[in-house]
């Protein structure tokens, strides 16, 4: 044998020493969990009771009720559910605070504004382009954000005035808008005070 492989030969056997050594010293002085507190433990192979819980029965979850049932069945409410841009708005705080808000609740109760989210006509409008670009426009959400518009529109003389049918004719009028867009009217309107 020559003197590197004799040097090698020391070492492992050195290392094999200290090895058994240790687990020496803690088979014979390292405290052993009693019975009830080998839970967690490798030897303890026993199921955590923590975690353990009672099923959930018919009785907790009440699925019953036959308007929840034809919701839960129907195609539309199923792709709905499944799709991306309903998980992205449920994950989205912003969403998840309008959901949380009470005044938003109140208005989903209300009966005149599902009766107003039924009407095919509305629902026609609200899938409009031109609808949602002016619900998107910055200006017109700083008009119903303003209060004086608020007020105006709770106005009953107001909403007597829109209306009417002249009115609606005046704004179906493209030289009218053309008239409000530009300004004319508003100086027009000034002289006449």
């Amino acid at each position: 044998m020559n003197a590197t492989t004799k040097a090698r030969r020391n070492w492992i056997i050195a290392g094999a020493i200290v090895v058994i050594a240790i687990v020496a010293v803690l088979g014979l002085f390292y405290p052993r969990p009693k019975g009830g507190d080998i839970a967690g433990t490798i030897g303890g192979v026993q199921k955590a009771e923590r975690y353990r819980s009672e099923q959930i029965t018919d009785k907790d979850v009440i699925l019953n009720h036959p308007e929840v049932q034809a919701l839960l069945q129907n195609d539309q409410i199923q792709k709905l559910v499944n799709s991306k841009e309903f998980q992205n708005a449920v994950a989205n705080r912003e969403f998840q605070g309008l959901i949380a808000n009470r005044e938003f609740q109140g208005l989903i109760a209300n009966r005149e504004f599902q009766g107003l989210i039924a009407n095919r006509e509305f629902q026609g409008l609200i899938a409009n382009r031109e609808f949602q670009g002016l619900m998107a426009n910055r200006e017109f959400q700083g008009l119903m954000a303003n209060r004086e518009f608020q007020g105006l529109m709770a106005n009953r003389e107001y909403q007597a005035a829109l209306n009417s049918g002249a009115l609606q004719q005046a704004l179906a009028s493209g030289a009218f808008c053309q008239a409000l867009a530009t300004g004319a009217f508003n100086r027009e309107a000034a002289t006449q005070q």
